[in-house]
């Protein structure tokens, strides 16, 4: 953890810059603030004088210009100083003084720095700060340096003895409120630049501070008066070095934090070698755990090991000619090295990341082929992982270069090893559209030919449900129902749970081809004009009799006209098998657009009767406007805040973990959870609960969760986990599955994805009014539930852990499915006592907990991303005063400790 640096000690052996020129006769000069001689040559082992030594030489130094014949990362790394001509008061040091003192001693110390005709003396046990003629006779007094001195001295002793801690810090590092030196940093954190104009350049603002104080010191040391000996001049050149000191602290801690900022800044968004990005396209041939990269890509990716190969075959002679040779096969397009590209990915693989990364499954593994197209070819299963659609989508691929990176990426990362969503433990690789259509297709009988019976498995079924059954493993179950969406994802979650992966991996493939050939067969067409409904006018305009507007809304959102939908609707089967679209869509395409929302979310009086089949009106047209633009408002403004949501979330659950050996910590308090319904009873599966009657806790599991729905039962949590790493009993059985110590990580990331869609959501609804009868007249918008989500984080109302989890799973689940720990490990990390949690406190019964929100959960953790993302000042400071309370993550790996 941060400790005040003793910058005296650390400047000791230092080199020196003494020089204002920055540049001397077309070069760094050798004393400036660019110096080769100081900080190392700029090219790698090329000294000043132009002459390449090479990495043999490294070490040495050239005799003629004095420069060190070293690699040019040093650059990054060699620190200077400028020793000051007076001493100064160290700025971190006054700030620490102020932060502990309080404002009385920053008035004092003020005063004294900044007033040449002060001086200080005591008066009994206080002292004063007073004008020179003002000090009483015969009193000894103290002016200038020896003041502060003086008065941080005395005032330090003075709490020290009155048994006052946080001044012990400053007890024990008194030598440091002075500094005689200031370091300087290494040039590659500092740069200089050619500016557009002709023998221009542009300087970074921190190499003006460090310009300041050398022309002061150049001033200083050209003055032939003794500055020591008059009050006045010292005070004068005291206060502008003073100044120039704590304007450049100032900079450096300013260029640490912000989205800019040296910690951020140089942590997301660089550039990475080994890797590419391209478009993706869907490649139906490929196998679940593969991707087809192009030609051009490889080669430039593996160019290493390519010229590695042509040189063993005799090809080249020198790895710069292997080089240059498949340059020019990637900028012309030769596909010369097509057979050696295949032989070098042989064996690799490599990872797929698209963009928005919300969590886990945003980067997966994949084996390697190779195409000449110039796109990245994905199995069309792998798509809701990445949440990728193929309207342009691109995809960036990153090589793993050492083994222990591949070794990894084929242990946790592979696609066949992440078939699991750690949100509710379901189906990752989920068949979508035309897969379903297929599917559908062929159990309901629409392909024609197939509809004899045949005896399978001493069943009798049709011969399209035994092409369906032969997809399955050998000893499923026969299935001789019709098969959508809904039945066939439930079917395959079975297997997955079951069956070893390889097994789930066959059955994927082959459902994959049976829905792409049968849907292909079916060959659906959409036409307007079997679109048309008979009789579409006279069930509209029984829509809207009557004046009652909530009588209306209930007509047009009613189970008796989506009835009348499925039974006339030409392609009814595409919404009912779940491959594309809704009953609402449906409505609004054929019958009639219903009641809008404007952008404030209130719903219009005047309905949308017309359909757009039909044709709006203008009037009509005008008032749907309203939603349609809200819908693209709301996706602008609120993406960038969900984003920032979700990220709040991950810091606020990084420190969270589960104890890898740990199975009860021995907690007697459990978690009220009123079982509204089967899908609550759903996502409490894998916890263990208290039942009346047993003595043994009971787990929860998919057979047995719907005897506790309409109960209120008490459910051991993280919430109340003695453990500073969660126990596997207070965290349930969902842990075996996870393959994963950071649960608080997999938490927040499935908040925090569910997040951006409750955005995009609104979207596509275009503003289309859904009603919630409990609130007369009040639009249940997609939005608000982010809007909800964000001030239970945020805790704009106090509320208590129980409501707080209850709420957020309300709100959450109302679009996804995630699983009841997730909401007890975020709100677990949301409750504090001073500085330390809630739940690891002793008497914790007898201590109510304070609820923190998101955005200052990181800040206590983790002093690093308290630097980061606050103000980084106040962290500094609160890093050396509590250094010991910060036990993150990220600290940990900062400090070289085991995580």
């Amino acid at each position: 953890m941060p400790k005040l640096l003793d910058q005296n000690q650390f400047c000791e052996n230092l080199k020196e810059v003494t020089s204002v020129n920055i540049i001397s006769k077309r070069k760094f000069h050798p004393e400036g603030l660019f110096s080769e001689q100081i900080f190392g040559p700029l090219k790698n082992y090329t000294c000043q004088c132009g002459v390449y030594y090479g990495s043999s030489k490294s070490g040495g130094e050239c005799k003629t210009c004095k420069v060190d014949i070293v690699n040019n990362n040093v650059r990054r790394q060699r620190f200077a100083k400028i020793v000051l001509p007076i001493p100064v008061v160290n700025p971190i040091f006054y700030d620490l003084l102020i932060s502990i003192g309080g404002n009385n001693i920053k008035t004092m110390l003020d005063t004294l720095m900044k007033k040449d005709d002060v001086s200080l003396y005591k008066d009994g046990d206080d002292y004063v700060c007073v004008e020179d003629k003002n000090v009483p006779e015969k009193v000894k007094k103290w002016e200038m340096i020896e003041a502060i001195h003086e008065l941080v001295v005395g005032l330090t002793n003075d709490n020290v003895k009155h048994g006052n801690n946080n001044w012990k810090i400053i007890k024990d590092n008194l030598h440091l409120l002075f500094l005689n030196s200031v370091i300087v940093l290494p040039p590659d954190l500092r740069p200089a630049a050619k500016g557009i104009e002709r023998n221009s350049q542009v300087i970074d603002k921190i190499n003006r501070y460090y310009m300041q104080i050398l022309t002061k010191k150049e001033a200083m040391r050209n003055t032939n008066i003794n500055i020591s000996a008059d009050k006045r001049i010292f005070y004068s050149y005291f206060k502008q070095l003073q100044k120039d000191v704590n304007e450049l602290y100032e900079h450096i801690i300013e260029k640490l934090s912000k989205k800019e900022g040296l910690i951020r800044g140089n942590i997301l968004g660089k550039r990475i070698d080994f890797s590419g990005r391209a478009v993706i396209i869907p490649d139906p041939t490929l196998s679940l755990d593969e991707c087809c990269l192009p030609y051009a890509m490889i080669l430039e990716l593996f160019k290493l090991k390519i010229s590695k190969i042509l040189i063993e075959l005799g090809r080249f002679k020198l790895l710069n000619d292997a080089i240059d040779f498949i340059d020019k096969c990637i900028e012309f397009k030769i596909p010369g090295l097509y057979r050696i590209a295949e032989e070098a990915i042989a064996d690799e693989v490599c990872l797929l990341n698209r963009q928005p990364s919300l969590h886990r499954l945003s980067m997966i593994g994949f084996k390697i082929k190779m195409s000449m197209d110039n796109v990245i070819k994905i199995h069309p299963l792998v798509c809701s992982g990445f949440n990728a659609d193929f309207d342009g989508d691109q995809m960036a691929v990153y090589i793993p270069v050492s083994d222990e990176a591949k070794e990894e990426i084929r242990e946790k990362f592979l696609s066949t090893k992440n078939l699991t969503n750690p949100a509710n433990e379901s189906l990752t690789t989920v068949p979508s559209q035309d897969i379903i259509l297929g599917i559908y297709a062929l159990t309901s009988h629409r392909i024609l030919n197939l509809e004899n019976k045949v005896e399978f498995k001493g069943k009798e079924i049709t011969e399209a449900q035994k092409l369906f059954n032969e997809s399955l493993p050998d000893d499923y179950p026969v299935i001789d129902y019709v098969v959508g969406k809904r039945e066939l994802i439930s079917i395959l979650n079975d297997i997955k749970n079951k069956y070893p992966e390889d097994v789930t991996m066959h059955v994927l493939d082959e459902i994959k081809w049976k829905g792409f050939k049968y849907s292909t067969l079916l060959g659906t067409t959409l036409s307007l004009d079997a679109c048309r409904i008979e009789n579409s006018k006279t069930i509209r305009n029984s829509l809207y009799e009557g004046d009652n507007i909530l009588t209306q809304l209930e007509k047009v959102s009613s189970d008796e006209l989506e009835n009348i939908l499925k039974k006339n609707f030409s392609y009814s089967y595409l919404i009912t098998s779940g491959a594309r679209g809704s009953w609402e869509q449906v409505r609004q395409i054929v019958m009639t657009r219903g009641f809008i929302s404007n952008f404030r979310g209130q719903i219009l009086a005047t309905p949308i009767k017309h359909s757009l089949l039909d044709g709006l009106t203008q009037q009509e047209f005008f008032l749907s406007t309203y939603g349609c633009r809200k819908g693209l408002l709301d996706v602008s403004l609120n993406t960038g805040a969900s984003g920032y949501l979700s990220r709040k979330l991950i810091f606020t659950c990084a420190n969270l973990q589960i104890h890898e050996t740990l199975d009860d910590c021995g907690t007697t308090d459990y978690l009220d959870v009123h079982v509204t319904n089967l899908k609550k009873a759903k996502m409490l599966v894998n916890k263990y609960c208290k039942v009346p009657g047993y003595n043994k806790l009971v787990l929860i599991t998919s057979e047995n969760c719907e005897a506790f729905i309409g109960q209120t039962i008490q459910v051991r949590s993280p919430i109340f986990c003695k453990s500073e790493n969660i126990c596997h009993t207070c965290y349930g059985e969902a842990f075996r599955n996870m393959h994963s110590k950071f649960i608080g990580v997999i938490a927040a990331q499935s908040l925090g994805e569910c997040n951006t869609q409750l955005i995009l959501r609104t979207f596509h609804t275009s503003g289309v009014a859904k009603m919630n009868k409990d609130e007369e007249m009040k639009q249940l918008d997609i939005v608000s539930d982010l809007d909800s989500a964000s001030k239970l984080l945020h805790l704009r109302k106090e509320k208590e852990y129980k409501e707080l989890v209850a709420e957020l799973f309300r709100v959450y689940n109302s679009n996804r499915d995630i699983y009841h720990v997730h909401f007890e490990c975020v709100v677990s990390q949301m409750m504090w006592k001073g500085n330390s949690r809630w739940r690891l406190l002793e008497n914790r019964d007898k201590i109510v907990p304070d609820y923190h929100s998101v955005q200052s959960v990181p800040s206590k953790e983790s002093w690093l991303l308290g630097l980061g993302f606050s103000n980084p000042k106040r962290h500094i400071l609160k890093g050396i005063v509590h250094g010991g309370l910060y036990s993150g993550v990220m600290d940990k790996i900062l400090c070289g400790e085991e995580i």
